[in-house]
């Protein structure tokens, strides 16, 4: 879930800490090269396949150093793994004595998703691109957009076009970076994107564009298979959790709104400025009153997962 903030947390540590500049660097590869539209992947399933486009949204980056502290990156990336061999996202200087892990998400964060693109500069990597990066008002941003050719002849198409709140979700990877010179820790995260067509039969020339099929299983391979650490640390699964037993009712609602069915989650609720207009932590059984009519964004997220729901207050 996106913070709604424009600095960078940082606080003030042991007088051993030193200054250092904190750089994260993807490094996109297939079977241990260094990815091309002409190189050629094989998945588990034995399917032999190339990129023809690959970019992606990763959103939420936090770094947790010093054992406990957190920094919370607050800049979109709009990533294409065909464009460069490595990406680097240089994310400021802080007083740190070691770094235990990063985390981030695939996609857009649910505060911003549902945005319209055109307020952005043209710059800005949720601003409108081509090929589009945007599905449409109700659905959002497509956090991944992976095309080629599959097949033993390379002639048949797919195209996994992921999106959706309800898919998103946050990894963690387990890493202590590598110090550069005296100020500089650069984190190198591997992401290998053979395993991003995992148990999808590309040779068949997929079309899977949504929150379901084929598309979702590329987004759960993204936040499973594809990224390690430069130590080899993977990401910590996706959680498959079942969120059948969270109910949100009534809805529509005269103000008042019920929880039930989910205990000890974090709950937030934005309105549609994207204003946070409640935060608390969720009871089995709770209820909150939002005083004025309009269209609500829920955000409810436990151990790393995250569930969105609207709700429209009369």
């Amino acid at each position: 879930m996106k913070k709604i903030v424009f600095f960078l947390i940082l606080c003030t540590f042991a007088l051993s800490a030193q200054p250092k500049e904190l750089v994260l660097n993807f490094h996109h590869k297939m079977d241990g090269q260094a990815l091309t539209n002409t190189l050629v992947g094989v998945n588990n399933l034995g399917n032999q396949f190339k990129f023809s486009r690959l970019q992606y949204y990763v959103d939420d980056i936090e770094i947790i150093y010093n054992q406990s502290d957190t920094l919370f990156y607050t800049n979109v990336l709009l990533i294409d793994a065909l464009s460069e061999e490595n990406t680097k996202v240089y994310l400021g200087s802080l007083n740190l004595d070691s770094v235990s892990a990063v985390r981030f998400a695939i996609g857009v964060g649910p505060d911003v998703n549902n945005l319209d693109p055109s307020v952005y500069p043209i710059s800005h990597p949720l601003a409108p691109k081509f090929p589009s990066m945007h599905w449409g008002w109700a659905a959002g941003y497509r956090f991944v957009c992976a095309e080629g050719l599959g097949g033993a002849s390379f002639n048949q198409t797919f195209q996994l076009h992921g999106l959706g709140n309800s898919n998103y979700a946050m990894q963690t990877i387990n890493t202590r970076g590598t110090t550069s010179g005296n100020d500089t820790l650069v984190i190198d995260i591997e992401a290998d994107y053979s395993n991003l067509t995992k148990n999808i039969s590309v040779a068949s020339g997929t079309i899977s564009h949504g929150e379901t099929g084929d598309a979702l299983e590329a987004l759960k391979n993204l936040n499973n298979h594809v990224f390690q650490s430069a130590e080899g640390i993977t990401a910590l699964a996706f959680n498959e959790k079942d969120w059948t037993d969270l109910k949100i009712h009534p809805n529509p609602s005269n103000g008042e709104v019920f929880f039930t069915g989910m205990d000890n989650a974090d709950l937030v609720i934005y309105n549609a400025l994207g204003e946070v207009v409640h935060k608390s932590k969720l009871k089995n059984l709770q209820s909150i009153f939002l005083k004025d009519s309009g269209t609500y964004l829920c955000v409810v997220s436990l151990n790393g997962f995250i569930r969105t729901s609207k709700i429209l207050v009369r």
